[in-house]
């Protein structure tokens, strides 16, 4: 696994430190990692959620009713 080395301002080295201290995590490294993933999570679900939203423009567009129709035609 790569190591990055990154200067945190005070503030955010509290938070770090006391989420490891009140036993929520058992490292800073894994207060990072989750807080990352957390920030992937949150961006995969905004990508599918607009793009529900394009698959309703296309297929309100088109006239279709059903939605895996439009779905195939996007993916196929």
């Amino acid at each position: 696994m790569p190591i990055t080395s990154l200067d945190l301002p005070e503030v955010l080295n509290r938070f770090v430190e006391s989420e490891v201290e009140e036993g929520r995590y058992t490292s800073k490294a894994e207060v990072i990692r989750y807080l990352i993933r957390k920030e992937m999570q949150e961006r995969h679900s905004v990508d599918e959620k607009l793009s529900d939203e394009a698959i309703e423009s296309i297929r309100e567009a088109r006239g279709q009713e059903d939605e895996g129709e439009v779905r195939e035609l996007i993916e196929g």
